[in-house]
């Protein structure tokens, strides 16, 4: 049962230790943990994602507490200078809802419900995270502890990076199923337009997930199909005809070759 009075405690209350969230704090209302690179430490990009996160909860304020013995608590408005003295720092608004982290060792640990997170990770945690395990990669020279954060926090669905790791019984195996079959002169304009914009949406119900270049080639298929009206009626001059709809899909198929045999 957390304190009836947090406030008075909040470091206790939040924290399991200087680079660790309390199991009991993340388990109310369900809170999601997001690493965040931050080779300056506790600076304004980072500051400002917890102004964004505390906004979305709705909150004005936010509390900085010292970890050291004997530190207090400080009421700040959130859009005063946040920056710390010194590290490590934590980060709290009043009502616990969300929180942030800094160690100093190359990144923060950001924490919170689905409202505070929505502020801080704007396309959700698992991309947040996967996006921690490419730069923990590219960091990890100067902070060695990096990969080992990464592992701590992975993705609850991974992203797939190639056509090649595409499970055969997804939604996104689907939409390179159709987009073979129309290349192949299988399907009509209309008949894929209707499968494939089936498949993705079902895909994002599913939250499955890919990460760039295949996000991208996809991409560029929506976007065809957006200006590509189903019934040869309604097209106007300048929407996607048949033929480029079938050569962007050709061209994306390649791509997505060309990414899983590079030269």
């Amino acid at each position: 049962m957390l304190d009836p009075d947090p406030l008075l405690r909040p470091v206790e209350t939040v924290l399991a230790g200087p680079r660790s969230f309390a199991a009991e704090w993340l388990a109310a209302d369900e809170k999601s943990v997001v690493p965040v690179i931050a080779p300056s430490g506790a600076d304004e990009a980072v500051l400002d994602r917890l102004r964004a996160g505390a906004r979305s909860v709705g909150a004005d304020e936010v509390l900085r507490c010292g970890l050291e013995p004997g530190a207090v608590s400080e009421r700040l408005a959130v859009d005063s200078d946040l920056v710390p003295e010194k590290l490590p720092v934590l980060f709290v608004v009043p009502d616990l809802s969300g929180a942030l982290l800094a160690g100093g060792e190359g990144y923060v640990l950001v924490a919170g419900t689905r409202a505070f997170i929505a502020g801080v990770a704007l396309a959700g945690v698992d991309y947040a995270r996967d996006s921690f395990e490419e730069e923990a990669q590219r960091w990890a020279g100067q902070y060695p502890g990096l990969p080992a954060v990464a592992a701590e926090y992975p993705p609850e669905v991974r992203a797939w990076a190639r056509r090649s790791e595409v499970p055969a019984d997804s939604f996104v195996a689907r939409e390179l199923a159709v987009m073979e079959s129309f290349a192949r002169g299988e399907l009509s304009g209309p008949e894929f337009a209707r499968s494939w914009s089936t498949a993705w949406r079902l895909a994002n119900e599913r939250r499955e997930r890919v990460r760039t270049p295949f996000a991208r080639v996809l991409h560029e298929v929506f976007y065809l199909l957006e200006d590509y009206p189903i019934d040869p009626a309604l097209r106007d001059p300048g929407d996607t005809t048949d033929e480029e709809l079938a050569a962007g899909v050709r061209e994306a198929l390649r791509q997505l070759a060309a990414a899983d045999h590079p030269s």
